[in-house]
């Protein structure tokens, strides 16, 4: 190289570090179905999770919202199978959902409020296919007032870890400003 030092991209290495520390503590999965990118992650979620004691950190799905999900006479979220990313679900959940039982998770929202009592079914149709729904509380979640700024058409992430060993998810709204997340987590 002569004279000239070379330039080190250290972004690449900061991202490598806390991978490999998020993978070694638990809270990020590797699997090669997840893949997940922890980078995409607001930190201000990953404090939440830390805050809750969450363990195993799972990107689930991206989506974009659709009519169905908004409408507050359905009252559900959908969480279309063939769109997930990771098997989120122990073998003990699968089983419960496949005999028609709900799963009671909590939920983080956009907003940074964590809503309790949501419930996650297994909706089959006609052909033999299923999705998963998220139910019972989510109706709170999306109005205007909530301060999740959801709409038709937006895109959301979903992620899944494990607090106390209960299931729960984390909502990522992808389209909203993030120095609106940070405003609303600062005026907590």
């Amino acid at each position: 190289m002569g004279e000239r030092e070379m330039e080190i991209d250290w972004s690449s290495f900061h991202v490598l570090a806390k991978t490999s520390h998020l993978v070694h503590e638990g809270l990020l999965s590797l699997s090669p179905r997840a893949q997940t990118r922890p980078t995409e992650l607001p930190q201000i979620f990953w404090n939440k999770i830390l805050e809750m004691h969450g363990l195993g950190v799972m990107f689930v799905l991206e989506k974009r919202l659709c009519a169905t999900d908004l409408k507050r006479r359905n009252g559900w979220l959908s969480i279309p199978r063939g769109q997930i990313r990771a098997n989120f679900l122990t073998s003990g959940e699968i089983q419960a959902l496949d005999n028609r039982e709900d799963i009671t998770v909590s939920l983080i929202e956009p907003c940074l409020e964590v809503r309790h009592g949501l419930q996650l079914k297994k909706w089959n149709n006609k052909s033999n296919h299923f999705s998963y729904v998220l139910t019972k509380e989510w109706t709170a979640v999306t109005p205007p007032s909530a301060g999740n700024r959801l709409r038709k058409g937006g895109l959301v992430r979903l992620w899944s870890f494990r607090a106390n060993g209960d299931l729960c998810f984390c909502l990522v709204n992808v389209e909203a400003p993030p120095s609106a997340i940070e405003n609303m987590a600062n005026h907590e």
